[in-house]
């Protein structure tokens, strides 16, 4: 028979040994409900704060004529962008608009049509030659380039599709549409830190195959080797820049007035012609950061204004801006 004193030292070990496990799972359970309502409320955050960034959109839309008007002068010391602070509720929003500089549209490089293809093919040719990249080394790039954003499997001389791709440690398939954001092109063989930041001065990524409209207000001598590039050749950087700098004071108020300059200049006359030319902007982008509580949420998006159709958002990223 075991001993009363024994019997209660063990009652007392047992009701020890419970209330332990309860308090534990009182503080698994606690840390639980702090984790999900900490969830939650940076769930209801970024819901208010992706709200806030369309917000933004909004106001960018109502302020587009303006944004139009001010693309038609030539460029200036501010850059032609504009910041703003917006408020909202527990925080402010702080938005970014500029037209998009004069560029080469990186996504030409897949247009169905073959000669356009080849067009921009020679475009992105010249470009890479301006920065030093030349012959096969310049082939390869734009063969693995037109790979990754065309739309079929089948792999280019000089190019790469899915099985170079499947075949890295780190595998994925080509994206065989067309780019989203120029830092796609760091997972590109031979598209190395320094020349994608080279490229980012002359190229862009604009929705679909179409050529970028090329604003004749907004270019400056730097933007030469551009012209050059989308010519062809068919000017020099010397001409290239003779052209740039002939521009009226206010600017180009109608292409007419461009075609007037060029009628007695028969080789930039047949340069320009055939070009996607404008004496304003068409694409607009956006880039702003949602500050709400302690969170940031930043956002990008591109507007596109002409004169077919009312001024709309084509294309949005948020939490993950370029």
């Amino acid at each position: 028979m075991i001993p009363a004193s024994k019997q209660a030292g063990a009652a007392l070990l047992s009701i020890l040994l419970i209330v332990a496990t309860l308090s534990v799972a009182a503080m698994i359970a606690t840390g639980a409900i702090a984790r999900q309502t900490s969830i939650q409320k940076l769930g209801a955050r970024r819901m208010i704060a992706s709200w806030a960034a369309r917000s933004a959109e909004a106001a960018a839309l109502s302020s587009v004529h303006d944004l139009v008007q001010a693309s038609r002068l030539p460029p200036s010391g501010d850059g032609r962008t504009q910041t703003v602070a917006l408020p909202v509720d527990g925080g402010q929003v702080i938005l970014t608009l500029q037209e998009q500089a004069p560029c080469f549209n990186l996504n030409t490089l897949a247009d169905p049509d073959p000669v356009l293809r080849q067009r921009s093919a020679a475009v992105l040719t010249l470009l890479l030659e301006e920065l030093g990249v030349r012959g096969n080394d310049a082939e390869a790039l734009i063969a693995t380039l037109a790979d990754w954003v065309d739309a079929d499997r089948v792999e280019s001389p000089s190019g790469a599709e899915d099985p170079y791709y499947l075949s890295l440690q780190d595998s994925f398939r080509a994206a065989s549409q067309p780019l989203r954001s120029r830092q796609e092109l760091a997972a590109l063989p031979g598209f190395a830190a320094d020349l994608r930041s080279a490229l980012a001065v002359h190229t862009c990524v604009l929705p679909g195959y179409e050529p970028a409209p090329l604003n004749l207000n907004a270019l400056d001598p730097g933007a030469a080797p551009l012209l050059h590039a989308v010519t062809q050749g068919a000017l020099s950087m010397a001409e290239a820049r003779r052209f740039i700098e002939a521009r009226p004071a206010t600017g180009w108020s109608t292409l007419q007035a461009v075609r007037d300059h060029a009628a007695g200049r028969p080789a930039l006359e047949q340069a320009l012609a055939g070009l996607p030319l404008t004496v304003q902007g068409t694409y607009f982008t956006g880039e702003g950061d949602v500050q709400l509580d302690a969170g940031n949420w930043q956002f990008r998006f591109l507007l596109r204004a002409d004169h077919s159709s009312a001024a709309r958002v084509v294309w949005r990223t948020f939490g993950d801006a370029e």
